[in-house]
């Protein structure tokens, strides 16, 4: 028998993809794996401690800091004011018209509706005084909603004994004290109750006066006098272009429908000597008063007196700053000339 060698095995089968070799590259990523963990570990380990610590300091920081932080609002009852002027001097119209024996007039209705607790007055018949007017001069808060306004009342007074003379009628006032309660409302004017019958009080008497500052008495043919005369004819009569008269920058407008005809600058007084005599450098300013007669087109004639900034250039004087009403005590500022009218 043939002797048959024996079989070899089958050699196995070749894989289509390369052999798997072991590189360093895989090193690197188990090392940022691991780091990744630690660095997390450590985040929460961090995040623990600071909590504590967080709250210790959120709670030692003064309370200050937290108010600043906090947007400052105004209630809104203070951005509103009730004024009761006006409501006491008509309650003060209304009840000295009232009579007690009309106690359902028009008049007296009125009346309760601003007070329902005030009593009526009883005025006589032939009642010697007849109301003209109220107004009301000056207010006091009392306290939060409590007021106390004086009134004045105008009143015609007849005399029949001097009736013969052509002189039975004269002017007299009487001061009244109302007590006055008021609230401000939402979107309103705010609502008054007056509380009780008027006080009939003595009227105010004069305040005492400052010495006036304008001592220097400036010549009627002085160049500043000089200056004046036709400012006012163009202020207040409208004669000529005001603007003309001021210096750069002061913006005044003239007086419309006076009905002046024309105007006399009876004196002049200043608080300097810098206003006396010839016109000084550029810029040179004084403080001076003017009392000037205004004429209308029936020859009625107006004193007036008016405050003024006046300032030198280019050899005249000129009008800066003008001011209505100003106590000769004081001068034209920034703020008050724009009254009237002063530099911009």
């Amino acid at each position: 028998m043939p002797t048959h060698a024996p079989r070899r095995p089958a050699p196995a089968a070749t894989s289509p993809s390369p052999p798997l070799r072991t590189t360093n590259a895989s090193i690197p990523d188990l090392r940022t794996a691991h780091r990744r963990v630690s660095l997390t570990r450590i985040g929460v380990w961090v995040a623990l401690a600071a909590g504590p610590v967080a709250l210790a300091v959120a709670c030692a920081m003064p309370r200050t800091i937290v108010a600043a932080a906090q947007p400052k609002t105004t209630a809104p009852s203070a951005l509103r004011t009730a004024d009761p002027a006006g409501a006491a001097a008509r309650f003060c119209d209304l009840w000295l018209r009232s009579d007690a024996a009309e106690a359902d007039s028009s008049t007296a209705r009125a009346v309760h509706a601003l007070a329902p607790s005030v009593a009526l007055p009883n005025p006589s018949a032939k009642a010697a005084q007849l109301l003209q007017r109220t107004v009301a001069v000056r207010s006091v808060r009392l306290s939060a909603g409590s007021w106390s306004v004086v009134v004045a009342a105008q009143f015609t007074v007849r005399d029949d004994k001097v009736r013969s003379s052509g002189a039975s009628e004269s002017t007299g006032v009487r001061y009244f004290a109302v007590p006055v309660v008021a609230t401000d409302g939402a979107s309103g004017p705010g609502a008054f109750t007056v509380t009780s019958a008027p006080a009939q009080i003595a009227g105010p008497g004069p305040a005492t006066v400052a010495t006036s500052r304008y001592v220097k008495q400036l010549p009627a043919d002085g160049a500043l006098v000089s200056s004046l005369a036709p400012f006012f004819d163009a202020y207040l009569a409208g004669i000529g272009e005001v603007a003309r008269y001021l210096s750069p920058g002061t913006q005044l407008s003239a007086v419309k429908g006076s009905g002046y005809t024309k105007v006399r600058v009876d004196q002049a007084a200043a608080d300097s000597e810098k206003a006396i005599g010839a016109v000084p450098g550029d810029g040179t300013r004084v403080h001076i008063q003017a009392r000037v007669t205004a004429t209308d087109a029936t020859a009625g004639r107006w004193p007036l007196v008016y405050t003024l900034d006046m300032t030198a250039r280019s050899g005249r004087w000129e009008v800066t700053a003008l001011v209505a009403g100003a106590p000769a005590k004081d001068s034209p500022s920034p703020a008050s000339s724009a009254i009237a009218g002063g530099a911009k």
